[in-house]
């Protein structure tokens, strides 16, 4: 049984939203103000079954990063699908992007998307576009339209994890630095 279910109320995603901060750099790169933002690169076969090992991998080695590991947050596009109803839960405002907003242990956080719309991962595995700890030690941000690479920005201690657990995959960056978004 999944312990991922609709956020009860959309504050939790607050800290997401700042003046001085575009959409645009927001769901490719998180909020700023992190120690460090790193890159990393979506697997080569991701397409084959679906599944993106990489993001998987990557939230997987920050559950051990943060105080909160059993309670986070994964905000989703509302348009990541055109199947299925549309889940109910609070509303992230974010240009472009309006997301909804789930809450579960970060270890579930992966398959969101998929347990929100269908109430099941199996056959279904989609990365989610936000995902952060309650404590906000990180922020992974897999934009929907990107195909290279997706951004975490961290602790050096949890960038260097991430580059352990990835090996080759990760590089750092600045933060908005103007990246490619699709293979060709």
């Amino acid at each position: 049984m999944s312990k991922v279910r609709a956020a009860t109320t959309a504050d939790p995603a607050r800290w997401l939203r700042r003046s001085d901060v575009g959409w645009w750099d927001l769901v490719r790169y998180g909020p700023p103000g992190f120690d460090v933002y790193v890159r990393i690169a979506f697997a080569d076969d991701a397409d084959q079954d679906g599944e993106e090992p990489a993001v998987r991998t990557a939230l997987a080695t920050l559950a051990g990063h943060t105080t909160t590991p059993q309670s986070g947050y994964a905000a989703i596009w509302e348009g990541w699908t055109s199947r299925g109803r549309i889940p109910e839960a609070p509303r992230v405002a974010i240009p472009h992007r309006r997301m909804l907003l789930f809450t579960g242990p970060v270890s579930e956080l992966r398959d969101a998307p998929a347990l929100a719309w269908y109430g099941s991962a199996q056959d279904q595995l989609a990365a989610p576009h936000l995902v952060w700890p309650e404590d906000q030690a990180w922020c992974l941000a897999c934009e929907v339209d990107e195909e290279i690479e997706f951004t975490v920005g961290c602790s050096v201690e949890a960038a260097r994890a991430l580059a352990r657990a990835l090996p080759g995959a990760v590089r750092k960056v600045r933060y908005g630095e103007d990246v490619p978004l699709y293979r060709d």
